[in-house]
């Protein structure tokens, strides 16, 4: 079984073209300028332009990620608007969202240790989520899988990626601490940017 992911026509444009996310796509999806000039004019080839842009950065994140050992569907073919991936779940349901789990104080600390080695999978790949949620977090077979990349911003290239990160972790950390877990989102965001910027993230994470 796969699942695939159709997006719908102009779906992108409130991600891709706000500041928070836009800052630094260009420099992953490498337009040419007369590319860059129709995407900034905001006409409908460039609308269009950014459309796909949307679609296949989250296809190409997925293949960096699901081969850097992240928790992500493995992404199989993109064609236009629609991604196929592989399915989370079996012929009876979809694997369902973590909000909506009920999990002890012991299965709370596990998964969100799982989540946390997925964020610093992510950014030893240079990727913040930018909108990582239990909503987008499936629960299947005890291990979470994250769901939804198209706004991945670039750790890198993008001012704001520190406080996305920081964010990302605010809101899982909401989720989990009303578990049991206990733990400070700015410091483990400061100690995980400390870890990116000194170049150390990718031996922790084996890659």
């Amino acid at each position: 079984m796969v699942a695939a992911k159709v997006y719908a026509i102009g779906i992108g444009a409130h991600y891709r073209m706000s500041k928070l996310y836009a800052d630094g796509r260009l420099r992953m999806y490498k337009p040419d300028s007369r590319q860059e000039r129709a995407i900034k004019s905001g006409k409908k080839h460039g609308r269009e332009m950014v459309f796909a842009d949307w679609v296949g950065q989250e296809y190409e994140s997925l293949h960096v990620l699901h081969a850097a050992g992240a928790d992500v569907p493995e992404p199989i073919h993109q064609c236009g608007s629609g991604i196929l991936m592989e399915y989370i779940g079996d012929a009876t349901r979809p694997a369902p969202m973590l909000v909506g789990a009920t999990i002890s104080a012991a299965e709370a600390q596990r998964l969100f240790d799982q989540a946390m080695r997925n964020i610093r999978i992510f950014l030893a790949k240079d990727r913040v989520h930018g909108d990582l949620s239990p909503y987008n977090m499936l629960l299947w077979k005890d291990r979470l899988v994250i769901i939804d990349l198209p706004q991945v911003v670039h750790a890198r290239w993008n001012d704001e990626a520190f406080n996305v990160l920081k964010r990302d972790i605010e809101n899982i950390l909401q989720f989990f601490s009303r578990r049991g877990v206990e733990a400070s989102a700015s410091q483990l965001a400061i100690d995980l940017w400390t870890r990116y910027r000194r170049g150390e993230l990718e031996e922790e994470v084996g890659l």
